[in-house]
């Protein structure tokens, strides 16, 4: 009886022991992007990006398909959700890991209602949540953040109904891992919230989406000309980016540039903020003079204010190599933050600018990570030792 007693306790430890180990080896995807509602996978022509049907993630909503056309194939289907107050999609991401996150809404007047709806948009188990407003706009609204992955192996994100006759929708999630030394001055306890990224100096002619060979983190660098400043692009496009600057800029994106007229004038940009309240934000700018043509001339050195308030001088390198300047924290109040970059005293040549991304910074230090684990990424090494130990007090209890 004790032979027998003892084989079924050795046995039971071993399929835990065996759990435990195939649980703590979670993998996850690093690149997802999903077409909500479709019911076939495709590939985007432009980026030669695969995309797939939404069905493996979530088993809730309805399948629709827009009735007018649009440009961007991905956005002529959405999943609707008529029935509840919060629906989620389940993506199998790989734990601990900085991914950026994507989700994309076109209405398209799909239900011929002419009601475009408001809802929340929640991530990560309430860790991130932005209220979205569509509208019976061609161009679709895009919420994206930058966020580390818990213990956890799936990582959540949900549409709640927060109007009674409002009926949520999504029409694309994308999902891209990046490398953990991209947005240097990110914790884990800080979460990014896109508010701007723009490519200067370049037109609508230019995509805004490049395949992952020159876009290994999948962000999309909206063209932007500006008024009133000169345009400049180096004639110049690599198909493969091989820029090692900070964040890992594209060639093409660091290939054009805004320009100011002369030495003595500034290039000066209003960013827009969602919230009008305070917000935290983390500006991001690239320099790169190819842009500008002046490959004899000297290094040029910019002073960047952020409303008024000098928060950098950078001497700009020569030819060939780009520069990238990272400000945190910036208080912004009232919903606007003037961004003023200006020829520093005693340069020569005017102030010129890239690119910039600009987040607004999310904290997410009160929400205990390691509350959101489950069986398989938290169970641990010490629930077994009493399981253990209560299986052998057990046994010479007999």
């Amino acid at each position: 009886m004790e032979n027998w007693t003892m084989m079924i306790l050795v046995l039971l430890l071993v399929a835990l022991l065996h759990s435990f180990q195939v649980y703590s080896d979670v993998s996850g995807e690093s690149w997802l992007s999903i077409d909500c509602g479709a019911t076939t996978a495709s590939v985007d022509a432009l980026t030669l990006r695969a995309w797939e049907t939404d069905d493996k993630f979530i088993a809730t909503g309805e399948n629709k398909r827009l009735s007018t056309p649009t440009n961007l194939p991905q956005m002529a289907t959405l999943r609707s959700f008529p029935n509840g107050s919060k629906n989620c999609y389940n993506l199998p991401l790989k734990p601990q890991s900085k991914y950026l996150v994507r989700a994309g809404f076109h209405y398209g007047n799909y239900d011929n209602l002419q009601n475009p709806p408001t809802f929340d948009l929640q991530l990560q188990s309430g860790n991130l949540n932005v209220n979205v407003t569509t509208s019976l706009d061609f161009d679709p609204i895009y919420h994206e953040f930058i966020t580390f992955t818990t213990e956890r192996s799936v990582f959540d994100v949900c549409l709640i109904r927060t109007q009674e006759n409002q009926v949520p929708f999504i029409s694309t999630l994308e999902a891209t891992i990046i490398d953990r030394e991209v947005y240097r001055l990110m914790n884990t306890n800080m979460a990014l919230s896109l508010v701007s990224r723009i490519n200067y100096g370049v037109g609508q002619s230019v995509p805004d989406r490049f395949n992952e060979f020159v876009e290994k983190y999948n962000r999309i660098w909206k063209p932007q000309e500006v008024p009133g400043y000169l345009s400049s692009q180096f004639g110049v496009s690599i198909p493969i980016s091989y820029t090692v600057e900070e964040n890992n800029p594209p060639d093409v994106v660091m290939y054009s540039a805004i320009e100011a007229n002369n030495a003595s004038e500034s290039i000066v940009l209003p960013i827009d903020f969602p919230d009008e309240t305070q917000v935290s934000a983390y500006f991001i700018l690239y320099f790169d003079i190819i842009a500008a043509y002046r490959i004899l001339e000297d290094t040029r050195t910019v002073s960047i204010f952020i409303e008024g308030q000098l928060m950098n001088t950078t001497r700009l390198p020569g030819i060939g190599r780009g520069e990238v300047v990272s400000i945190y924290p910036v208080k912004v109040t009232g919903g606007t933050a003037n961004l003023t970059v200006s020829p520093a005293e005693g340069t020569t040549s005017p102030a010129l600018l890239n690119a910039i991304e600009v987040f607004s910074v999310i904290d997410v230090s009160k929400v205990a990570r390691s509350s959101d684990s489950v069986l398989g990424t938290s169970f641990g090494l010490v629930p077994f030792a009493w399981l253990f130990y209560y299986c052998m007090v057990w046994y010479y209890r007999m």
